[in-house]
């Protein structure tokens, strides 16, 4: 692994310092964004880190993107979920949800996922190792700071991860096409774990006979399915309109 993470994206980087200060160890920034980040820049002055203001040229090789919003933070890299603790954390809510992303790697839309997980709450993202990385730097700026409140967990034995799920009673629920339950009829039990797969390949075969029930988002059918993140949004949208 790394020994460092780029973050870039305005919103992005304002979550990094809210959750993470002493994780910084340098920062970059434009002369129009500076001004934004001037609690920031002082603490990076206590800590004796370094910070710089930079020309937006410079600022893209820092960030390896032009896509940086005028601000770059190098930090420690971003930790890793704890299965067991974020279990526990779940547990403890009235309510909880997991999103368990079977092939979806798209640094956009998973940085658009744990945006609107952050937004609902009380969630978590769960993958295969091999194929859900730790976030990106892309997926942080897309995610406007939901990567720092969102945990990603990577699991090297998938299945695994989601018969413990089941064991803690989570409903898992699997989203599909056609020919699933409405999701409107759909029973959705407090403690979900949504199963997402890829928009062209779609759920394994496994991870689908892993799930409880099936859903299907209704729509007119003038396109073949939606986007992964919205279908994500009007999951948890759902569930958050049940159990809050």
């Amino acid at each position: 692994m790394s020994r460092d993470a780029r973050f870039f994206g305005v919103h992005a980087c304002e979550a990094v310092f809210a959750r993470r200060p002493d994780a910084i160890q340098r920062a970059f920034f434009t002369e129009a964004t500076a001004p934004l980040f001037g609690p920031l820049m002082k603490q990076l002055a206590a800590r004796r880190r370094p910070y710089r203001v930079v020309d937006e040229v410079e600022l893209a090789k820092v960030a390896g993107t032009r896509h940086h919003e005028g601000v770059c933070v190098v930090t420690d890299p971003l930790p890793e979920g704890d299965s067991d603790a974020v279990l526990r954390r779940l547990l403890a809510a009235p309510s909880a949800r997991l999103l368990f992303l079977d092939g979806v790697c798209n640094p956009h839309n998973v940085g658009a996922i744990l945006r609107t997980a952050a937004h609902f709450g009380n969630a978590a993202l769960a993958g295969d190792a091999e194929t859900l990385s730790v976030p990106s730097g892309a997926t942080a700026r897309v995610a406007e700071g939901g990567a720092e409140h969102v945990p990603v967990l990577r699991w090297k034995h998938p299945l695994r991860g989601l018969e413990r799920l089941a064991e803690h009673g989570f409903a898992r629920v699997a989203t599909v096409v056609d020919r699933g339950t409405p999701l409107h009829q759909a029973e959705l039990p407090a403690r979900c774990a949504f199963l997402l797969g890829a928009e062209r390949e779609g759920l394994s075969r496994e991870v689908r006979e892993a799930a409880d029930v099936t859903v299907t988002i209704p729509g007119t059918g003038d396109v073949e399915s939606l986007n992964v993140n919205v279908a994500a949004a009007i999951l948890l949208a759902e569930h958050a309109r049940r159990h809050g």
